[in-house]
C-alpha cells in the first residue's frame, strides 16, 4: 500500500540508487540507516507523520553523498557549497520578502558556513 508522499529531492536520491541496481541493503549500509526505512522510503510506504524527522535525520547525509550537496533547512531541499555561501552572506533584502525570510533563516542555521568559520 502505497501511501502517495510527496516526492522529497533526498528520497528519489535513494529511490535512483536503487534503480541502478543497489540492494536496499547496501544503500542502507552507505547512507548509515535502517534497512527498513530506506525499503520503505523507496516504496513510498514510510509512515508520513515520520518523515519530517527522517528528513532532518538523513536528508543532508544522502544529498551529500549521492549529490556532493548539502540539505537547506530553509528551502527543503540540497544546494551546493557555494549557494548555501551566498545565501549566508548575502546582505539583508529590505524589498524582497522571500529573499528577507531567506536571511534571517541563514543566520540563524547550523549549518551557515559564516558562523562555523567564526566558531574555528
Amino acid at each position: 500500500m502505497s501511501l502517495d508522499l510527496p516526492d522529497l529531492e533526498w528520497v528519489s536520491l535513494l529511490k535512483t540508487q536503487r534503480a541502478k541496481g543497489k540492494s536496499v541493503s547496501e544503500i542502507a549500509r552507505e547512507c548509515d540507516m535502517a534497512r527498513p526505512s530506506v525499503s520503505m522510503l523507496i516504496n513510498g510506504t514510510y509512515p508520513a507523520n515520520s518523515l519530517d524527522l527522517a528528513t532532518r535525520k538523513h536528508g543532508a547525509r544522502v544529498l551529500r553523498l549521492y549529490r556532493d550537496q548539502m540539505m537547506c533547512p530553509h528551502l527543503q531541499r540540497g544546494i551546493s557549497a557555494e549557494d548555501c555561501r551566498a545565501f549566508a552572506s548575502a546582505p539583508m533584502s529590505t524589498s524582497d520578502p522571500d529573499r528577507l525570510d531567506q536571511w534571517i533563516a541563514c543566520k540563524n542555521c547550523p549549518l551557515n558556513p559564516l558562523k562555523q568559520a567564526e566558531e574555528n
